[in-house]
């Protein structure tokens, strides 16, 4: 999955998780550039053509963010007000997991405040269809556009998480809501390994203090350690085969209707 992770700019996760259960709980945003092409024109060539930035158009827009992607769409327009954080996708008080959890299955677009100025690339991905339309904080939709599906900022969790189940269960072979159950299983067990581990290291720092590095104790406890690393290996593993839902193969015909809908404007 490209792009960098984000813990949520802020956003309370479950604050008794342990660090590899953190690590899980990040969103990986990917933050799309388009630029120019051409070159500046030289005292020899006055007339060469440069390309400045501009609104590209709808279908051209999807394009590049979607970057070849076939897993749904999930776009985030940053305000000055929540400018480095997730606010618009997240609580900033209730328990945050299963949302991020979900994002795991989206292809996750983050684009900054002045995404809206009219010469930006990507302006026209929230172009209203009529003035004074409200300009949506966010918005889901299939790779071409298609079954879009906007949210204001300020929706309940409950409004986002029946949202997101609504694309995974068009766009995977499998449950989602399956392996969501199994993958927070998985972040206690995560959570039980990493105290352990936490506890041993503070038996080994007491051990080494009093009786030195040597110690045969220290060399026991050494060794419990590296079997925790491999149980949290095992459960990495098993991480992993719960993420890897087979995409459904969609309607052409479905995907060239929904096309040609979101180069009208046409919110759905």
């Amino acid at each position: 999955m490209p792009g960098g992770g984000s813990r949520g700019g802020g956003i309370p996760l479950d604050f008794r998780r342990g660090k590899t259960a953190k690590q899980v709980l990040e969103i990986e945003w990917v933050y799309p550039v388009w630029k120019p092409s051409g070159t500046t024109p030289t005292a020899a060539d006055r007339t060469a053509a440069v390309e400045v930035e501009r609104a590209l158009p709808l279908e051209q827009a999807y394009a590049l963010v979607v970057a070849g992607d076939r897993r749904p769409l999930l776009v985030l327009r940053e305000c000055e007000l929540c400018k480095g954080t997730d606010h618009a996708l997240l609580s900033r008080t209730l328990d945050n997991e299963q949302i991020v959890l979900l994002t795991h299955w989206f292809r996750c677009v983050k684009l900054p405040p002045n995404v809206l100025s009219p010469d930006r690339a990507f302006s026209n991905l929230f172009k209203p269809t009529q003035e004074g339309d409200h300009i949506p904080h966010l918005f889901f939709a299939d790779p071409d556009g298609s079954h879009r599906q906007e949210l204001p900022g300020d929706q309940s969790q409950t409004e986002v998480v029946s949202l997101m189940f609504d694309y995974l269960e068009r766009f995977y072979e499998q449950s989602a809501k399956a392996a969501i159950k199994e993958l927070r299983q998985l972040l206690s067990q995560y959570d039980k390994l990493d105290e352990q581990e936490l506890q041993l290291r503070g038996r080994m720092a007491r051990e080494g203090e009093k009786n030195g590095p040597d110690s045969p104790k220290v060399k026991k406890l050494e060794a419990d350690l590296t079997k925790i690393a491999k149980q949290r290996d095992k459960l990495k593993e098993q991480e992993k085969e719960l993420r890897d839902l087979a995409l459904r193969e969609l309607s052409p015909a479905g995907a060239a209707n929904g096309a040609e809908k979101a180069a009208d404007g046409t919110s759905r």
